[in-house]
């Protein structure tokens, strides 16, 4: 194939090229602002949704809330007021002491809860008040979500920000994916029933069988039992309302006033994708999520008494974690239990007192091994790369 490379071919190229070039600048910003305003329509579209699950969500807490007292139209205004409400973390620049100051905050921030519902559910007894708070939570959630994301979409709206708008619709799918499961978990909430967090709850409440529990310490409780000649001592939050307890609280006071030789902890942990549901995995440390208060408490009197911690998880989706405590997960709870056995045959021996403390949120999970439910929903198949023919085997 011959080219031509006169004179006048190459004029007539660089003329094509600069018309391009010009056409190019001149409609670039054009077509940019009208994919942005296709993009905004998509996105507006998902707000709308997120704005519908929030009001889901707050229905759902109000009509739990208004069966123990007062009627909606008292309460609506002051609990749409509370849907905002907020805890500031202390400052961390200057690192001494800040547990301490969380940990106040933290007290304060659910006295706070307490007393809301108290105002809101005056005829609430102690249990369905903290099944209430449960649910105001996810309503919360639930609504904050949705309030960061509008107020993105208007800023990229009101700047004309081309690639806020772009980041934003990247984020949604899984925006909307933690929007729905905080709607679901309101409405397991306000039910009562089990969650996939509460996996330490329940496995220390088959331990616990029928021995009798106490509470030194603040929605936090303890048995004393035995097995194969060790003594167990048993902690939990008490259920089965809506609680997570102090657990490193009471782990402290327990090794403060008697000799403890090992401590096994267990809870949920969240899963990567890829990975089944309901396996159970082996490691050391101290095996508590949410703020670091309480794992500190446990950290600093194992170190200071020398005493082992191992922690047993099981592994669950976030959906899972916040949702309904499936047949699958109650199969991997009867499971931990054994292996919570086979770890005190294996590391410790007889005579020797062991604390097990069984992690996560206790609803509808309570002291007694005879209360707990005797059937568990089947899970929900996750979409996606989550599929029961791949990866549930």
């Amino acid at each position: 194939m011959a080219f031509d490379f006169s004179a006048s071919s190459i004029l007539i190229w660089i003329v094509v090229l600069f018309l391009f070039s010009l056409i190019s600048i001149m409609f670039t910003p054009q077509l940019l602002s009208l994919q942005s305003r296709l993009v905004i329509g998509q996105v507006r579209k998902s707000v709308n949704e997120l704005e519908e699950w929030s009001n889901e969500g707050r229905k759902v807490a109000l009509n739990s809330i208004t069966k123990y007292g007062r009627p909606k139209g008292d309460i609506e205004k002051e609990f749409d007021n509370f849907l905002e409400f907020f805890a500031i973390e202390p400052v961390s620049e200057d690192p001494a002491g800040v547990i301490n100051r969380l940990d106040h905050v933290l007290d304060v921030r659910k006295k706070r809860f307490e007393g809301a519902v108290a105002r809101f559910a005056p005829n609430a007894k102690s249990e369905e008040s903290a099944n209430l708070e449960m649910t105001i939570e996810g309503a919360m959630a639930s609504y904050w979500i949705f309030r960061i994301v509008r107020h993105f979409m208007l800023l990229a709206e009101k700047t004309k920000s081309y690639q806020l708008i772009m980041v934003l619709q990247m984020q949604m799918p899984i925006l909307k994916e933690y929007a729905r499961a905080y709607l679901d978990a309101t409405k397991v909430f306000a039910q009562g029933k089990p969650i996939g967090d509460g996996m330490g709850a329940m496995v220390a409440t088959k331990l616990i069988g029928e021995a009798k529990c106490k509470e030194p310490v603040e929605d936090t409780v303890y048995a004393e039992t035995k097995f194969d000649g060790r003594k167990l001592i048993v902690v939990k939050a008490k259920g089965p309302g809506g609680r997570v307890g102090k657990p490193g609280e009471l782990i402290k006071n327990l090794m403060e006033h008697r000799k403890v030789n090992r401590i096994i902890m267990i809870d949920a942990a969240l899963k990567l994708e890829g990975e089944k549901s309901g396996d159970i995995i082996e490691g050391v440390g101290a095996a508590i999520g949410g703020p670091p208060t309480e794992k500190y408490k446990i950290e600093e009197i194992t170190v200071k008494k020398r005493v082992s911690v191992d922690a047993i998880v099981v592994k669950e989706s976030f959906k899972e974690a916040i949702g309904p405590f499936s047949n699958r997960l109650a199969k991997a709870a009867d499971a931990t239990v054994e292996r919570v056995k086979q770890g005190i045959r294996e590391r410790t021996k007889p005579g020797d007192v062991v604390i097990v403390a069984g992690i996560g949120n206790t609803i509808g999970i309570g002291q007694s091994v005879k209360d707990l439910p005797k059937e568990f929903p089947a899970p929900k198949e996750e979409k996606g790369i989550e599929s029961d023919r791949l990866f549930f085997r």
